[in-house]
């Protein structure tokens, strides 16, 4: 009786796979929608910038300082990506897995 329960299952997950590319390339998010200053939940104020190539950004925050980052990876698909820690952007607001918020400040 699992064999036939599984199979649907199997099934269903490349038909929600094909969407995939579509969601993904219209909410990508750039580092430009991120870029400027931010005020931390916790104090203090980060600075996101992205440098001339438009390739990295640098990163300037209160406690682990002056990071420059791969912006392909900072910004990975619809979230994003600092250390480890998962981001999500809404409006003027970023929020971080780990019970952070950056909330934009300029």
């Amino acid at each position: 009786s699992t064999v036939p329960r599984a199979a649907p299952a199997a099934r269903a997950p490349p038909a929600a796979c094909a969407d995939e590319p579509h969601r993904a390339v219209m909410s990508m998010l750039s580092p430009y929608q991120v870029q400027g200053k931010w005020a931390h939940s916790s104090g203090g104020e980060i600075e996101v910038t992205v440098d001339a190539s438009g390739k990295s950004v640098v990163i300037s925050h209160p406690v682990v300082g002056k990071q420059t980052m791969d912006a392909a990876k900072f910004c990975s698909g619809e979230g994003l990506d600092y250390f480890g820690f998962k981001g999500k952007l809404e409006g003027n607001k970023i929020t971080w897995n780990n019970g952070v918020t950056w909330t934009k400040s300029g």
